[in-house]
């Protein structure tokens, strides 16, 4: 039940994931062909002649990341827009080949397994497994692994790695293969078959195809390539399975990927030489496998993945239009420009979006509203009785209002729905004695535990939390595949990159530099409880 609440009667205007993931709706509709049954366009041409283009990668590829997208992203903000385009993706979807290419494979699996747990029905059920039955006869299997292609015996990524082609990694067909299976078998109970291709299939990458070195190290493309997205399945199965061994190399994996990011989230495709390009679906790899470190390993993590969230992953979103298409008027221009207006770059420098100037992939487009979505869904938890609030971003939940008012004020207020226990993360940024804590105005002294939560308990329905902390300004430079950045920070956002673009320079944030955040009355997003499916 909704608590209605005379202490807020207005929220900030901060609930930036909600707004990123409406924009995405949006260009996602307008990268639909009517006249081929709401077919997607993998691909908006920007130059030298803009329009929107089809290929292979429409099918298995867009049907599937454009149906999991909306599925996600309608439990974040409650929207029931585009109901027709989201119906006729699914019709469209059941239609696909899911071996046009094998990368397709596993895009459609983890969509059907997203319908699966948003209601896991048996006719679902039996839609995932008939898929994973068929993928199991068109792999090769020997001894106790099974994969699509192996290099020869001795390849490895860090050695051999080629930047510019992903067909010659082992991971590019299994990563989302294994990653929809990986979860399938967390919530599907007997599913044999499943888990033992599964299983096999990790045996392939971990111990014969020669990607990641012992200590979580690899070279290659983070995305494209699949590495990133095996390592978060990998994760996720050494994480059922208990086996702390391999859960911990699948943490430095997500570490090293760090040594060659940005601190605000930029994150190569190409792990390995110097003028990298960042690629959306890896930022949204790297997310997912940094929050299941945080939710599971190490608490701290959180601080990482809300800098990633607060910033790259926001930046990336096409929200400007002029400077990406040809001046002038002609009669494409307008749905181009609704195409554009809320994709996900395929391309990005640390500090500018120069480099996508020649077209921007589907694909990107719903990896960015599913980054929004797994970044939503654990900024509050609950684990044995216990509340979490585990980073500063504006949601609703069925136990806590969580409302941010970074990055103007450093202020963080949480109405009680549900929470008798509750504990809340304070920025790592900040002395302990610099905050201030009170319930319902009454102030309470700061007592945080070693992850740095503060707890408290007997909470009721109806009271307001409160958290108030300094947003300091501070100017550092960051070295980022091969070039020096100066990057201007307040608190966990970033204003500004330095050098930035010429075309699209990213981080032209002056109107976060207001010291009183922008008001809205009520309750913006009401709806956004969350729903069945969680990653």
């Amino acid at each position: 039940m909704m608590v209605m609440d005379v202490k807020l009667q207005s929220r900030p205007k901060t609930y930036f994931l909600q707004e990123a993931i409406e924009r995405g709706f949006t260009a996602i509709a307008n990268r639909l062909d009517r006249e081929q049954n709401y077919r997607p366009y993998f691909l908006l041409r920007l130059r030298p002649q803009p329009q929107l283009e089809h290929h292979i990668w429409d099918l298995g590829d867009m049907c599937s990341r454009f149906t999991d997208a909306y599925l996600l992203g309608r439990s974040v903000t409650g929207s029931s827009a585009y109901k027709e385009e989201e119906e006729a993706l699914r019709a469209m979807l059941d239609t696909c080949d899911p071996f046009l290419n094998p990368f397709m494979a596993g895009r459609m699996l983890l969509a059907y397994v997203d319908l699966y747990l948003d209601e896991p029905s048996e006719e679902r059920r039996e839609t995932v497994e008939r898929l994973a039955a068929s993928i199991r006869d068109n792999v090769q299997h020997e001894g106790d692994y099974s994969y699509w292609f192996k290099n020869a015996d001795g390849w490895n990524t860090m050695e051999h790695a080629v930047f510019g082609d992903f067909n010659g990694y082992p991971t590019f067909p299994l990563g989302g293969i294994m990653l929809a299976l990986a979860r399938f078998t967390e919530s599907a109970h007997d599913a044999p078959d499943c888990e033992d291709l599964l299983d096999r299939m990790c045996r392939f990458v971990l111990n014969v195809s020669g990607t990641f070195e012992a200590d979580g190290r690899y070279q290659g493309h983070t995305h494209s390539g699949g590495i990133l997205t095996a390592a978060v399945a990998i994760m996720r199965r050494a994480l059922q399975k208990n086996d702390a061994a391999v859960a911990q190399q699948m943490k430095h994996v997500f570490d090293w990927t760090l040594r060659f990011s940005s601190k605000w989230g930029w994150v190569p495709d190409g792990v390995g030489p110097d003028d990298a390009s960042c690629e959306s679906c890896s930022i949204t790899d790297t997310l997912h496998l940094g929050l299941l470190i945080a939710r599971h390993m190490d608490e701290s993590y959180y601080a990482i993945l809300e800098r990633f969230a607060r910033n790259q992953l926001l930046e990336n979103q096409f929200v400007h239009t002029n400077a990406m298409l040809p001046q002038g008027d002609y009669p494409e221009k307008p749905i181009l420009e609704r195409a554009l207006y809320g994709s996900w770059a395929s391309w990005s420098k640390p500090g500018s979006l120069d480099n996508c100037v020649e077209s921007v992939e589907g694909c990107c487009l719903g990896a960015g509203i599913r980054a929004c979505y797994l970044v939503w869904d654990d900024i509050v938890t609950k684990k044995d009785g216990v509340v979490s609030v585990n980073m500063a971003l504006s949601r609703n939940s069925k136990w806590v209002e969580v409302v941010s008012y970074q990055p103007y004020e450093g202020k963080l207020e949480l109405l009680i729905h549900e929470a008798e226990v509750l504990r809340v993360k304070l920025p790592d940024w900040i002395a302990r004695e610099d905050a201030v804590l009170s319930v319902d105005g009454e102030a309470l002294p700061i007592v945080a535990d070693d992850s740095g939560y503060i707890r408290l308990e007997g909470l009721q329905p109806g009271q307001l939390v409160q958290l108030l902390y300094p947003l300091t300004t501070i100017d550092s430079i960051e070295r980022v595949s091969g070039s020096d950045y100066n990057v201007r920070w307040r608190g966990d956002t970033v204003l500004s990159v330095t050098p930035s673009g010429q075309i699209y320079p990213l981080y032209q944030r002056k109107w976060m530099e207001q010291d009183h955040a922008p008001m809205t009355q009520g309750i913006p997003y009401a709806e956004q409880r969350g729903g069945n499916v969680h990653w």
